[in-house]
């Protein structure tokens, strides 16, 4: 009788890479909170610029396509010498931050759709920032985040918000010019009445 034998080695090695590869597969390769502690990681508290022109890969790799081209368009086209929408952190809701007792809380997810909430005190202060998140092809992105005080940064960024922010910042400069005319024009009457009193 003719035994045919052969090894088992090719045939482990096989079975094993077999297994990794539906074990990667079965684990998700992100998830919400993962993200947003990514995010901040990366962040580090204003220094990562990811609010600059320099971070561009990371607001397109957190945010959707949506809040990410706002984002970049108010960075981008905001004229030189003027503040665009993002004049404080958006991930703080602060234009000064001393963070403690941060914390991210478990996401709360239904279906595609996420909320992450986040937790700290600035300057002692409580504050929450509550993340809207969406589950796409390319994993979960950011597609709002909620402040306490009720606004959101879509709002903040849209257009209609940028046209009353341009709208009230050329009221105030208006102001100020008329407030310098006054002055001004008080201090040349001044110094008329002056000049006659000294001729007469």
């Amino acid at each position: 009788m003719r035994t045919i034998s052969f090894s088992l080695i090719p045939l482990l090695v096989i079975l094993g890479s077999f297994l990794s590869h539906a074990a990667q597969r079965a684990q998700p390769t992100n998830s919400p909170d993962s993200v947003i502690r990514e995010l901040y990681r990366v962040h580090n508290n204003g220094k990562g610029g990811v609010f600059e022109a320099k971070g561009k890969k990371y607001i397109y790799k957190f945010f959707d396509q949506k809040l990410a081209d706002l984002i970049w368009k108010d960075i981008t086209e905001t004229p030189e010498g003027e503040v665009g929408s993002l004049d404080f952190d958006p991930l703080y809701n602060a234009q000064d931050t001393g963070i403690t007792n941060f914390q991210i809380g478990k996401p709360v997810v239904e279906g595609d759709k996420s909320t992450v909430l986040v937790s700290f005190r600035n300057f002692g202060q409580r504050t929450r920032v509550k993340f809207e998140m969406h589950n796409g092809k390319e994993g979960w992105r950011i597609k709002n985040v909620i402040y306490s005080d009720k606004s959101d940064l879509v709002k903040i960024l849209s257009p209609l918000q940028q046209l009353l922010l341009r709208r009230s910042a050329y009221k105030s400069r208006l102001q100020r010019t008329r407030v310098q005319h006054s002055l001004y024009h008080q201090g040349g009457l001044c110094a008329a009445e002056a000049h006659q009193r000294w001729a007469s």
